[in-house]
């Protein structure tokens, strides 16, 4: 669908929401804004519009959920970081170190210790998909100190989705993510993904030093609640 045929989908109230809606597709993309379009009930007929005021929200309140996402995400990955290093860096002579899928020298974990690096350097160093596969190939009792019965091999590979979603500014609401399970709940939604994610997180950043902060307060912030 080219732009233009896009805007007759669109009622404008004013020129410059035209000019608005023009713009944020050139920097944002024709087809993000067709699947807004779509998440919103747009059938694409020939009386069929939807407001700008309601597309321009829904830009905004992803990219803000998105933030708020991403912040949690790299906590998590240092919380990762931290807990390996803390407990092999004066112990790194193990059998369980990978050397990362694909060619990227700076995912060679067990390449980069046997040629003399600092475990905290080469975790630093490597990509969010070759920590969690380090994760999973760490011994049993290590994941479960990490996240408790909250650990899985399905819920890590849906958190590391989750975060290929955010990093490539997916739109959220319409991204098909994977499933993950919340106690004995099996779900794949946004909503799902984001429980998984906090679950996976340190208590106090779950919900904060005194039980009302964290990722939950801050979504709450956004009108989303978790609870």
């Amino acid at each position: 669908m080219t732009k233009n045929e896009l805007l007759s989908f669109i009622a404008f109230k004013n020129e410059q929401e035209k000019e608005d809606a023009e713009f944020y597709m050139s920097v944002k993309g024709v087809e993000l804004h067709r699947r807004i379009l779509l998440f919103l009930g747009c059938t694409f007929s020939e009386k069929s519009k939807i407001k700008w005021s309601k597309i321009a929200r829904i830009l905004k309140s992803d990219k803000a959920l998105r933030d708020v996402i991403y912040i949690y995400l790299a906590t998590l990955e240092e919380y990762i970081r931290a807990f390996i290093s803390n407990k092999y860096e004066n112990n790194i002579q193990q059998s369980f170190w990978i050397d990362g899928s694909g060619q990227r020298q700076a995912n060679k974990i067990k390449a980069n210790i046997l040629s003399g690096k600092k475990l905290f350097d080469i975790l630093e160093n490597i990509d969010f998909g070759c920590l969690i596969q380090q994760v999973k190939n760490l011994p049993i009792e290590d994941k479960k100190q990490l996240f408790g019965d909250f650990y899985s091999d399905t819920n890590l590979d849906a958190v590391k989705e989750l975060r290929n979603a955010v990093s490539h500014h997916k739109f959220l609401a319409g991204c098909a993510l994977k499933k993950c399970l919340i106690f004995e709940f099996e779900g794949s939604s946004l909503i799902d993904n984001i429980k998984n994610l906090r679950q996976l997180l340190p208590e106090r950043y779950r919900y904060g030093k005194n039980g009302k902060g964290g990722i939950t307060a801050e979504l709450n912030k956004l009108g989303i609640n978790l609870d």
